[in-house]
């Protein structure tokens, strides 16, 4: 596959592809089962949401150092191998873990190393794109969905027979394979160093940096990220609760990935029409509606199935999210913008959706979880309304065509 660029140059996209999938699979072994996985191993459901809060506040402190690493010092590839690598040593020190601060302890370490991942490939997906149509951003991000849906289903069914405790030992492998497989595209020469817009490209004028949207933008992320958090987290407890095993979580979280795909594949039809902006919002409006459905129904296959229009909802809200934060970043620090968005969506959230949902899980239980989640996404959604511009800033297009 080969992404082409109007001055002649071409950028391999067929290595970036594999990369998306791998990482996606990796996470698929190791997200959506580890409040089961702590569970097991003893954790309450206020310690899980503890935990969870703290490797979340850990990841939004090293999320942006990992970023100034890879703008100013390591090049982008470089921090994603490095990332990876030390992912999945941390990972195998969770296997030898044995009392609870232990556990503890490893799963924020390992939050820590998997802090930058994301949005450093996101940044890479964009430098490739250049400036040209950032709308096939989201054709490169379904990849990480599809490799999730595949690798979730054949997880959870792995876990549901061998047990939980495997966790570490799938994981570690496969966030190794994705990071070697970075570095190998890096050794052919396929990626570039630095997040810097190639020389040979005309000039293209930027809209300059605009704070105070910025500002608006990260509360309302923050506001959408910790509901969306403390959903899913004890959704998953909330399955196992109803009599639902680790297949059914395993098979809800695959639901999600699998309207993720075709959704993402169709954001460029729905860019005609909806500026970053109001898709962002149409996808919070998905979250509030599901939230309000998951504090109604009791039973186990219902909540799961939910997922799959979740799996709507994340899809516009994540595309809309990354071409909000590359609107407003100077081209040399894409890297850094997408670091701070996801450090707040998916480190300083986490830890309020974590805390608060398991504090209003475990004292008035699911249905009221829930609930306050739909509110808190609804103001997320009012709040992107009020910060954004009713139309997203744009350059000068250049045309691309993505294989």
């Amino acid at each position: 596959m080969v992404g082409t660029l109007d001055d002649g140059s071409s950028v391999a996209i067929g290595d970036l592809n594999v990369a998306f999938i791998l990482v996606g699979a990796a996470d698929a072994t190791l997200l959506p089962f580890i409040p089961l996985y702590l569970f097991e191993r003893g954790f309450s459901a206020p310690a899980i949401g503890f935990v969870l809060a703290a490797a979340a506040l850990a990841s939004f402190i090293a999320g942006p150092t990992w970023a100034y690493l890879a703008d100013h010092r390591l090049g982008l590839e470089n921090t994603v191998v490095l990332a990876g690598s030390i992912g999945a040593a941390v990972a195998l020190l969770l296997a030898a873990a044995h009392t609870t601060i232990a556990v503890a302890a490893v799963t924020v370490a390992l939050w820590v190393a998997r802090a930058p991942v994301i949005s450093l490939l996101d940044a890479i997906a964009l430098q490739r794109l250049r400036t040209a149509s950032r709308v096939g951003y989201a054709r490169i991000r379904l990849r990480m969905s599809a490799g999730w849906a595949a690798s979730v289903v054949l997880s959870g069914g792995l876990f549901q027979v061998a047990g939980l405790r495997l966790i570490p030992f799938v994981y570690a492998p496969m966030a190794l394979l994705a990071g070697l497989w970075v570095w190998h595209a890096r050794t052919r020469g396929v990626a570039s160093q630095r997040a810097e817009p190639a020389p040979n490209l005309p000039r293209v004028r930027r809209l300059n940096p605009m704070p105070l949207a910025l500002i608006g933008f990260l509360v309302s992320a923050l506001l959408l990220g910790s509901a969306f958090a403390a959903t899913s987290n004890f959704v998953t407890l909330r399955i196992s609760i109803l009599g639902g095993g680790a297949l059914l979580v395993g098979a809800a979280a695959a639901f999600q990935a699998l309207t993720e795909i075709p959704t993402m594949a169709y954001t460029h039809v729905l860019l005609r029409y909806l500026s970053h902006r109001m898709l962002y919002v149409a996808g919070a409006g998905v979250y509030l509606l599901v939230f309000i459905a998951w504090a109604l129904v009791s039973d186990a296959l219902a909540t799961a199935l939910l997922k799959l229009v979740l799996g709507v909802g994340f899809a516009l809200t994540y595309v809309g999210a990354v071409l909000i934060a590359d609107d407003v970043a100077p081209l040399h620090l894409r890297a850094t913008a997408q670091a701070l968005v996801k450090a707040v969506s998916g480190g300083l959230a986490p830890v309020i959706g974590a805390l608060g949902g398991g504090i209003i899980f475990g004292a008035f239980g699911s249905g009221a979880m829930f609930t306050a989640a739909a509110a808190v996404a609804a103001g997320a959604a009012v709040m992107a309304m009020i910060a954004l511009p009713a139309r997203s800033p744009r350059q000068v297009p250049r045309p691309s065509t993505i294989i």
